[in-house]
């Protein structure tokens, strides 16, 4: 009895895990209450927030990298490089197997956690996310 009970359990928890994981999209409406640079589902740029920055960036099985742009919506170098990092997303569309385009608002108090756990502290801020050889280079 205690054995199925723990199994019980077990399953449970694997399950929740899994069940509160939430992966990114290209359509991907991000949370919070901030202006948008970019507009989902329009422009080849993946939006991230608190609830899927590590669920979609550091996915295991992953094996493409990331360009991340971490932006502030009211700075105005971000509004100035917006143009080309649309440009780039544009040129490298072709090699989305390879690597993504991202970006998220750290202007928007609901991704301050997360901005902050990426020692974001001027705008903007690029980094990337590169898998070699199955190992994950921060």
């Amino acid at each position: 009895m205690a054995f199925s009970m723990v199994l019980l359990l077990l399953c449970a928890c694997v399950i929740f895990e899994n069940a509160i994981a939430e992966i990114s999209s290209m359509d991907y409406k991000p949370n919070g209450d901030n202006t948008l640079l970019y507009q989902p589902g329009y422009e080849l740029i993946m939006h991230l927030d608190q609830d899927t920055f590590d669920d979609t960036v550091f996915e295991k099985g992953r094996k493409n990298s990331f360009v991340i742009e971490f932006y502030a919506d009211w700075c105005g170098h971000c509004r100035s490089f917006a143009p080309a990092y649309r440009e780039f997303a544009s040129e490298v569309r072709s090699w989305r197997n390879v690597t993504q385009v991202a970006t998220m608002n750290c202007a928007d108090i609901y991704n301050k956690d997360i901005c902050k756990a990426n020692d974001i502290t001027t705008f903007p801020t690029m980094k990337v996310r590169i898998i070699l050889f199955e190992k994950i280079i921060r």
